[in-house]
């Protein structure tokens, strides 16, 4: 292990600190070494992917949210893979993407009667708080990979990179913290470990 040892005082004394953002509470995460790719053309690469080094011994695992301070925000694990040597895991490289939004997950519940109005109304249950989460509001594709090229978004739709231990699901609504609404109209699962991936609209209900 003293490979491991070596990469993880390396990453320590150059990288920096880092903190894990779970439903449990915050925890110390220790040291992370990240590059930004400052070689892409592509503007949205620039300012939202990342590539990290963490240590062999890491607590992070793929969907965590984590709070880097010298990055300035929140970024979501959207995969965390071992590196190994001599049949030993050395080191984990990550890729984070920023969140750019917080919000809510609203869950339709069932209806009531505003008797002042007589009309009906939504009751929306609050399933999850303090969603930390990338929307890419009508930019690129739902592929962020800096070795692919992108594809224009209709104007009616955005995809949102959310942890799938949030629990969202199809026909939920999105509250960003900022004031809009959102509908979800699809979830892909299987496109990383940890994280969703949803379409989502702009939520005219009640």
């Amino acid at each position: 292990m003293s490979t491991g040892l070596d990469i993880k005082e390396a990453v320590v004394d150059v990288g920096s600190s880092f903190t894990i953002i779970r439903e449990s509470g915050t925890i110390a995460g220790g040291y992370l070494d990240f590059e930004v790719n400052s070689q892409a053309t592509k503007p949205f690469i620039r300012g939202f992917f990342v590539e990290a080094t963490l240590a062999y011994d890491t607590a992070v695992v793929e969907g965590d949210i984590v709070n880097v301070p010298n990055l300035d925000g929140q970024f979501m694990v959207m995969n965390n893979t071992a590196e190994a040597f001599e049949n030993e895991v050395v080191d984990y490289n990550a890729v984070l993407y920023r969140c750019n939004v917080s919000g809510e997950i609203h869950r339709f519940s069932g209806e009531t009667w505003d008797t002042q109005t007589y009309d009906h109304k939504s009751v929306w249950e609050v399933i999850a708080t303090s969603c930390y989460a990338l929307c890419t509001e009508n930019l690129f594709g739902t592929e962020l990979d800096q070795d692919e090229e992108f594809v224009q978004l209709g104007l009616e739709s955005s995809s949102l990179y959310i942890p799938h231990n949030k629990g969202i699901r199809l026909m939920d609504r999105f509250v960003v913290a900022s004031g809009e609404y959102y509908k979800v109209d699809s979830v892909h699962k299987r496109q990383f470990g940890g994280v969703d991936v949803c379409k989502l609209e702009e939520d005219t209900r009640q």
